[in-house]
Protein backbone atom coordinates (compact mmCIF):
# COMPACT_ATOMS: atom_id res chain seq x y z
CA UNK A 1 0.00 0.00 0.00
CA UNK A 2 1.60 3.53 -1.11
CA UNK A 3 0.99 6.15 1.30
CA UNK A 4 -0.31 8.20 -1.26
CA UNK A 5 -3.40 5.48 -1.59
CA UNK A 6 -4.02 5.70 2.52
CA UNK A 7 -5.94 7.11 4.81
CA UNK A 8 -2.87 8.18 6.91
CA UNK A 9 -3.40 11.25 8.30
CA UNK A 10 -0.16 11.90 8.00
CA UNK A 11 0.51 11.09 4.08
CA UNK A 12 2.94 13.36 2.43
CA UNK A 13 2.01 16.46 1.37
CA UNK A 14 1.53 17.24 -2.15
CA UNK A 15 3.82 20.82 -3.34
CA UNK A 16 0.13 22.79 -3.76
CA UNK A 17 -0.82 22.23 -0.36
CA UNK A 18 2.60 22.91 0.97
CA UNK A 19 2.58 25.69 -1.10
CA UNK A 20 -1.02 26.91 0.29
CA UNK A 21 0.67 26.11 4.20
CA UNK A 22 4.35 28.36 3.75
CA UNK A 23 2.35 31.55 2.04
CA UNK A 24 -0.88 31.07 4.61
CA UNK A 25 1.98 30.91 7.09
CA UNK A 26 4.09 33.89 5.35
CA UNK A 27 1.07 36.66 5.71
CA UNK A 28 0.03 35.13 9.58
CA UNK A 29 4.14 36.25 10.12
CA UNK A 30 3.78 39.43 7.99
CA UNK A 31 0.61 40.65 9.66
CA UNK A 32 1.45 43.57 12.51
CA UNK A 33 -0.21 42.78 15.43
CA UNK A 34 0.01 43.84 18.86
CA UNK A 35 2.08 41.46 21.22
CA UNK A 36 1.05 41.65 25.20
CA UNK A 37 3.25 40.53 27.58
CA UNK A 38 1.92 39.38 30.64
CA UNK A 39 4.99 37.86 32.99
CA UNK A 40 7.72 40.23 32.24
CA UNK A 41 11.24 39.13 32.87
CA UNK A 42 12.17 39.18 36.94
CA UNK A 43 14.92 41.31 36.33
CA UNK A 44 12.78 44.26 34.85
CA UNK A 45 10.06 43.85 38.00
CA UNK A 46 11.81 46.64 39.84
CA UNK A 47 10.76 48.98 37.03
CA UNK A 48 7.53 47.78 36.19
CA UNK A 49 5.64 46.34 38.77
CA UNK A 50 3.92 48.09 41.34
CA UNK A 51 4.62 47.06 45.33
CA UNK A 52 1.20 45.65 46.26
CA UNK A 53 1.23 43.57 43.35
CA UNK A 54 4.11 41.56 44.75
CA UNK A 55 3.91 38.15 46.53
CA UNK A 56 6.49 36.80 48.84
CA UNK A 57 6.78 34.14 46.54
CA UNK A 58 8.61 36.53 44.32
CA UNK A 59 11.78 37.29 46.23
CA UNK A 60 12.21 33.51 46.23
CA UNK A 61 12.03 33.91 42.33
CA UNK A 62 14.26 36.41 42.14
CA UNK A 63 16.48 35.45 44.34
CA UNK A 64 17.09 32.06 43.09
CA UNK A 65 17.64 34.33 39.55
CA UNK A 66 20.09 35.88 41.16
CA UNK A 67 21.94 32.98 42.18
CA UNK A 68 22.90 32.47 38.83
CA UNK A 69 23.99 35.68 37.88
CA UNK A 70 27.73 37.90 38.55
CA UNK A 71 28.09 41.26 37.96
CA UNK A 72 31.89 42.40 36.50
CA UNK A 73 33.83 44.08 38.92
CA UNK A 74 32.11 43.61 41.97
CA UNK A 75 33.64 41.01 43.81
CA UNK A 76 30.87 40.85 46.82
CA UNK A 77 28.19 41.06 44.71
CA UNK A 78 26.71 37.25 45.79
CA UNK A 79 26.20 39.38 49.22
CA UNK A 80 24.02 41.58 47.78
CA UNK A 81 22.80 39.31 46.21
CA UNK A 82 21.88 36.89 49.63
CA UNK A 83 20.19 39.81 51.61
CA UNK A 84 23.14 41.99 52.49
CA UNK A 85 21.28 45.35 52.23
CA UNK A 86 24.13 47.71 52.37
CA UNK A 87 26.47 45.65 49.77
CA UNK A 88 23.22 45.63 47.52
CA UNK A 89 22.26 49.27 47.49
CA UNK A 90 26.37 50.04 46.67
CA UNK A 91 26.78 47.76 43.72
CA UNK A 92 23.06 49.31 42.44
CA UNK A 93 24.66 52.35 43.10
CA UNK A 94 28.06 51.76 41.30
CA UNK A 95 25.75 50.18 38.34
CA UNK A 96 23.21 52.90 37.76
CA UNK A 97 26.51 55.84 38.18
CA UNK A 98 28.63 54.03 36.01
CA UNK A 99 28.91 55.69 32.20
CA UNK A 100 27.94 52.70 29.45
CA UNK A 101 26.59 50.84 31.78
CA UNK A 102 24.32 47.77 30.43
CA UNK A 103 20.68 47.89 31.57
CA UNK A 104 20.93 44.35 32.44
CA UNK A 105 23.90 45.33 35.02
CA UNK A 106 21.17 47.64 36.21
CA UNK A 107 18.35 45.26 36.21
CA UNK A 108 20.57 42.87 38.12
CA UNK A 109 21.46 44.79 40.93
CA UNK A 110 18.37 46.50 41.29
CA UNK A 111 16.42 43.30 41.62
CA UNK A 112 19.18 42.28 44.71
CA UNK A 113 17.61 45.53 46.13
CA UNK A 114 13.81 44.86 45.19
CA UNK A 115 14.13 41.53 47.09
CA UNK A 116 15.55 43.26 50.31
CA UNK A 117 13.44 46.42 50.06
CA UNK A 118 10.19 43.40 49.73
CA UNK A 119 11.42 42.45 52.69
CA UNK A 120 11.11 45.12 54.76
CA UNK A 121 14.30 47.26 54.25
CA UNK A 122 13.78 51.13 54.06
CA UNK A 123 16.93 51.95 53.47
CA UNK A 124 16.49 49.69 50.02
CA UNK A 125 12.90 51.01 49.59
CA UNK A 126 14.07 54.63 49.85
CA UNK A 127 16.72 53.81 47.23
CA UNK A 128 14.51 51.99 45.04
CA UNK A 129 12.09 54.87 44.97
CA UNK A 130 15.06 57.45 44.34
CA UNK A 131 16.68 55.60 41.33
CA UNK A 132 12.94 55.26 39.83
CA UNK A 133 12.15 58.97 40.28
CA UNK A 134 15.67 59.39 38.36
CA UNK A 135 14.91 57.21 35.68
CA UNK A 136 11.38 58.94 35.12
CA UNK A 137 12.92 61.32 32.70
CA UNK A 138 13.58 58.39 30.43
CA UNK A 139 10.48 55.84 31.70
CA UNK A 140 7.20 57.80 32.42
CA UNK A 141 5.82 54.67 34.36
CA UNK A 142 8.79 54.84 36.70
CA UNK A 143 7.88 58.32 38.33
CA UNK A 144 4.63 56.72 39.66
CA UNK A 145 6.20 53.46 40.82
CA UNK A 146 8.48 55.50 42.77
CA UNK A 147 6.35 57.06 44.85
CA UNK A 148 4.14 53.30 45.44
CA UNK A 149 7.53 52.58 47.61
CA UNK A 150 7.47 55.41 49.51
CA UNK A 151 4.74 54.44 51.50
CA UNK A 152 4.96 50.66 51.05
CA UNK A 153 4.88 48.16 53.77
CA UNK A 154 5.15 44.65 52.80
CA UNK A 155 1.58 42.49 54.60
CA UNK A 156 4.22 39.29 55.30
CA UNK A 157 7.09 41.54 56.98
Amino acid sequence: MHLKDSSYPYARQTSASRSNARSSFLERARRNVAAQVLFPHPLSWWRTRRPENFKEVDIYIARHLLTKSAIIGEPHWHLGAAGNGPIAINVAWRANKRCGASLVSVDVAMTAVLCIALEGNVEAKLFLAAILQQRSDVDHTCGALSDSWLDFTPPWA
